[in-house]
Formats: structure tokens, C-alpha cells, sequence
């Protein structure tokens, strides 16, 4: 199988939420909420004799007003599509085609997504969406919810939009019967998330590598790479492949031809691992010119697959990449990958989350290692 290296692009894990100060947003959202409008008449507010100044009132043109509403994807029109794509391109600097967007949107268990709008003069300036997945819940079926694409055009920040924006995804999901939202926030929403949303932390996710070539991240160390490539594929073809490898997730995504479909296009290569199993990764040449090749997920994600894929990888793709690295949450060490230490990391990943339906699930769904979880999950690759 071809496996062509991506154009060169440089990779940050996308901050899908808002760049503004979390201070500010907080302070926007309270001041929001202590503004108080008057139910009063305006004729009583004015004074009855006045009625010239209340005919001029009423003939005078009322600026464009800034509102927050509800939309599912399936109640947008052609227009509205767009407008939420060049919003997109405005504040993560990144096109999204139409396939993509339909992708995402349309292509999940209840054929939409969820949308809490912030419009102004009619045009969309901020929005917050939540994606419907099929998640097994310790044995049961569930819908779980995944929050994306918060942002808000920077000339109409402020104002407490987004708290209302997201309530109205939030009751819109318990309407459908939806008892449980998660994210992955950066660091600016994390503190809206937990002081305004509720939200409750899960856990964080780890960085596991392989790095063929050691100077690709230490640069000082570049005269080593013919052997960190040797020692490297040494390891991963030597390293044993666990025997009577089992999940032991209770809380798992349903990876069906609906999620394929939805999460994945051609531009992801796929390995075979025998015994059903098979291995997605993409590669990206990152800044600096380092080929570096994601594992998004491994299908059942056990210890054993995941060996396989490293060594699979290691096999065929070799020439291509500089290093392997894998972004989720495992039980155990996996062989032929090494753990980044937290200070290594290029980012960290908080997965946060929220019981909208109390009597649905339990608390277990706060704790990470219940969970399966990587880069399939979300949408930063």
C-alpha cells in the first residue's frame, strides 16, 4: 500500500475553542447576566404627553442586534453551511471543504449535529457545536456527545454569547435523550468549562513515541540518526507481542461503517493486522521538516494490536518517517513505543466532560482509565 507523505503543514493540536482571556470571558459572562432590562411600557417610561419623542423613537433605525440561537445541521441552509466554514477559516486560519463539513456534521447517529449560533444583522459570527456518536457504556449503548468548534469572530467577543450559546446545545441534547457531553478544551476554555459549565475532569492524555531518527527531536543529536534508526527498528522487530490481549475498556466508541465515514477519508492509510484488526495512521511533515507518522487508531485497541502496528509500521513505512507517535490513554506500557514525559509534551490534553441526564449513567464515566480513547476520538488529525 502507497503511503505518501501529506503536504507540509505545520501541526499544533487544534485550539477549538476560543484564543480570547479566560478572565475576560468570565467577567463578559457575569456582567452579561447582571444587565437588566425593563419590562416597563415605553409610553410609561416616556411620559404620556410626550408623543412626539415616542413617534421619533419609533421611526428611528434600531441598530443590528447581536442573538444567540439553536440550529440542527439539518436546519441549515446552503448559505449558513458556508458562513460556518468561512467562520471556521477566519479564527483557526484553516479551510474546511464542504465534503468535510458534511462529513462531521451530517454523518452521525441522528444524521445532524447541534449548533449554538451567535448572529449578528443575520450572519453567523460565533457558534459551538456537538457531535452525536455511539458510544458503549459498560455493556450498554449509549449517544455520547462531542464538543467542537467553539468560536466566536473576534470583533464580536464579549457579551456572555457563549455560555448561552452552549446551554442551548446542552438542552437540546437532554431533549434527544443525549446524557452525556465530553471535549477536549484548550487552556483559555478549560476554566469556563469548570467554573461556569460544571464540567468534571476525566483525565489527560499521554504522548507515546518511536523516534527513528533522534535528531528529529533533538536537534543536536542529527549525527546519531543512522543509529537511533538501527536501535529503533531493532527494538520494534525483537519486542514480544502480548499473549491473551484484551481491551478491558468499559467505554468504547462503536466503530461501524456510519463512524468510518464520518471520521475518515482517503487521505488516511490503513495496515492489516491479522485476526480482524487493522491499523489507521496518517503522516504530516511538521515544522522542521519532521515526517511524522500518527497512529489515530488501532481496531480493537488492545496491547497486542497495538504492537503489531507499531511493528507493521516499522516494516513498511520506515523510509518515510522520522517518528511514530501515538496520542491516547492505555493501561499498560506499550512495546515499541516509549512514553513522552509530561514536560515533553507539545501540548497537553485535558478530556473534560458532562452528565446531562443524572439517571442514565454513573460517575464511572469521569474516570479516564474506563475509557478508550486516542485520536479517533476527536478531531485534531
Amino acid at each position: 500500500m502507497a503511503n505518501p507523505t501529506q503536504p507540509k503543514k505545520k501541526y499544533h493540536c487544534r485550539k477549538a475553542f476560543l484564543s480570547t482571556d479566560t478572565d475576560e470571558l468570565l467577567h463578559n459572562y457575569f456582567q452579561d447576566i447582571a444587565m437588566s432590562v425593563s419590562s416597563q411600557p415605553i409610553q410609561d417610561q416616556l411620559g404620556a404627553p410626550q408623543s412626539s419623542q415616542l413617534a421619533q423613537i419609533k421611526h428611528t433605525k434600531s441598530k443590528p442586534k447581536t442573538i444567540v440561537t439553536f440550529k440542527r445541521t439539518d436546519q441549515f441552509t446552503e448559505s449558513e453551511q458556508q458562513q460556518m466554514r468561512d467562520l471556521f477559516e477566519a479564527v483557526f486560519n484553516k479551510k474546511m471543504t464542504k465534503d468535510a463539513f458534511e462529513r462531521k456534521f451530517f454523518f452521525t447517529p441522528k444524521g445532524y449535529s447541534y449548533h449554538g449560533l451567535m448572529l449578528h444583522d443575520k450572519t453567523i459570527v460565533g457558534a459551538s457545536s456537538a457531535v452525536p456518536g455511539r458510544y458503549k457504556f459498560f455493556g450498554q449503548e449509549h449517544i455520547f456527545s462531542l464538543s467542537v468548534d467553539t468560536m466566536i469572530d473576534p470583533k464580536y467577543r464579549g457579551g456572555g454569547h457563549l455560555i448561552k450559546m452552549i446551554n442551548l446545545i446542552h438542552q437540546s441534547l437532554i431533549n434527544d435523550g443525549i446524557p452525556f457531553i465530553f471535549g477536549f478544551p484548550n487552556e483559555h476554555f478549560y476554566a469556563v468549562q469548570k467554573r461556569l459549565l460544571k464540567y468534571e475532569d476525566i483525565g489527560e492524555l499521554d504522548y507515546y513515541i518511536l523516534p527513528l531518527n533522534i535528531g528529529s527531536v533533538v536537534r543536536k543529536l542529527k549525527p546519531l540518526n543512522v543509529m537511533s534508526r538501527v536501535f529503533c527498528k531493532s527494538t520494534a522487530r525483537l519486542c514480544r507481542i502480548p499473549r491473551n490481549s484484551e481491551a478491558g475498556y468499559g467505554i468504547a466508541k462503536v466503530v461501524d461503517k456510519q463512524f468510518e465515514r464520518h471520521r475518515y477519508d482517503d487521505s488516511y492509510s490503513r495496515i492489516a493486522l491479522g485476526q480482524a484488526a487493522e491499523c489507521i495512521y496518517k503522516i504530516y511533515e511538521e515544522e522542521g521538516g519532521v515526517r511524522t507518522l500518527y497512529i489515530i487508531d488501532v481496531v480493537p485497541l488492545t496491547a497486542a494490536s497495538l504492537t503489531r502496528a507499531v511493528k507493521q509500521i516499522c516494516r513498511t513505512a520506515v523510509n518515510d518517517i522520522d517518528i511514530i507517535i501515538y496520542v491516547g490513554k492505555l493501561l499498560s506500557k506499550p512495546a515499541g513505543l516509549w512514553r513522552a514525559p509530561d514536560s515533553k509534551k507539545p501540548q497537553r490534553i485535558r478530556m473534560t466532560g458532562k452528565v446531562l441526564i443524572p439517571n442514565a449513567i454513573d460517575n464511572s464515566v469521569f474516570k479516564i482509565d474506563n475509557w478508550s480513547v486516542n485520536i479517533s476520538d476527536f478531531d485534531v488529525r
